[in-house]
């Protein structure tokens, strides 16, 4: 049996081996916290029960490994043994299964998602390590929709949210409204299979600061990008913290007392908006202004673009990894939240002209 990292976004130690335990261990690497992001490969364990086992609690969600065969498509093993394990039997034919924390939404699969759709895929800018970081522009719109994900490295919930978000732009266009769009924002840290939270000095999303430089190219690139186009609405979508509590919500991070009124205004379209086949929101759950840490000063994308660039609105969005008020999190669910997002704007916007 092989256990490795090597593909994209792997991350795992192999500690020891013994029987049919293997003991395991997340790479932090340069995230000042302890946070809980691993992944990897397992080979030749054909017909065998083994048992992961990491180091550390607050490790394995509730449904336990998110499972591939292909970093594609994701499915659940089921319920954990307990936060730090969980066991699984491998199928005769199984000769190599990815297994991860959260179901992993790869550059590959936002590649073969814009071919699908025949969108062009551009270049943002070189990332730190030399890498193209990938974005999209849709529409002739004078004004913008900027839509990112990913300045956490490890939270591919807010991926699937913002194709979805695309996949409804393309359905139903916003009149007078373009799309940009970086899903990627700490391209490095996707590729690699880095945490991306904390990560030192700071993390992609503390580097918007309002009179100073930005560290990240990506982050630079976004904000002269802000900078010459007509920014209307900018949304930012993330996962939380591992889960439990708040963290198994669907919620917007309310980000300025000014524009509370508006926030909450779309807060109850997006409400309305939910359909059967999405993951849940309800506004209940939101976070208030300057409340646990949702700070309105916090160098963040949301929080530059609402208040250096003048959006009308611009928030987070933050989507459980695991349960989102008992409903278990698929790529399809999150999808379908994404579309249901964009027809709250849509809704939204047609209040706003009345």
């Amino acid at each position: 049996m092989i256990i490795n990292q090597n593909f994209i976004g792997g991350n795992i130690t192999v500690k020891s081996m013994e029987g049919n335990t293997v003991y395991l261990e997340n790479q932090i690497r340069d995230t000042t916290e302890d946070w809980f992001y691993w992944a990897f490969a397992v080979e030749g364990a054909n017909g065998r029960t083994i048992r992961f086992q990491f180091d550390k609690n607050v490790r394995v969600g509730y449904f336990g490994a998110a499972k591939s065969y292909d970093l594609k498509n994701w499915e659940w093993t089921g319920k954990w043994d307990d936060e730090r394990s969980f066991t699984y039997t491998f199928g005769e034919n199984e000769d190599k299964v990815y297994f991860a924390h959260n179901m992993i939404y790869s550059p590959e699969m936002f590649t073969d998602f814009c071919n699908t759709k025949g969108i062009e895929i551009k270049t943002l800018c070189r990332s730190e390590k030399g890498r193209d970081i990938p974005y999209i522009e849709l529409g002739n719109g004078e004004e913008v929709i900027f839509l990112t994900s990913r300045h956490h490295a490890c939270e591919s919930t807010g991926t699937y949210v913002l194709q979805g978000f695309i996949e409804k732009y393309l359905q139903a266009p916003l009149p007078g409204l373009r799309i940009i769009a970086v899903p990627f924002v700490d391209y490095d840290g996707v590729v690699d299979g880095d945490q991306g939270k904390a990560r030192a000095p700071h993390d992609h999303n503390r580097d918007y600061p309002r009179d100073g430089e930005s560290i990240y190219p990506s982050t630079r690139k976004i904000r002269e990008t802000a900078h010459v186009n007509k920014i209307r609405f900018a949304f930012d979508f993330h996962a939380p913290w591992h889960f439990g509590g708040e963290n198994d919500t669907v919620f917007i991070v309310r980000n300025s007392h000014e524009k509370l009124h508006e926030i909450e205004r779309f807060g109850q379209f997006l409400q309305n908006s939910i359909t059967p086949d999405s993951l849940p929101y309800k506004i209940e759950n939101d976070h208030a202004p300057d409340t646990t840490w949702s700070k309105t000063t916090s160098p963040t994308f949301a929080n530059y673009m609402l208040n250096k660039i003048g959006a009308d609105i611009s928030f987070t969005l933050e989507t459980a990894y695991f349960d989102a008020q008992g409903t278990q999190f698929s790529q399809k669910r999150a999808i379908e939240l994404g579309k249901c997002f964009a027809e709250a704007l849509r809704k939204y916007i047609g209040s706003t002209k009345e």
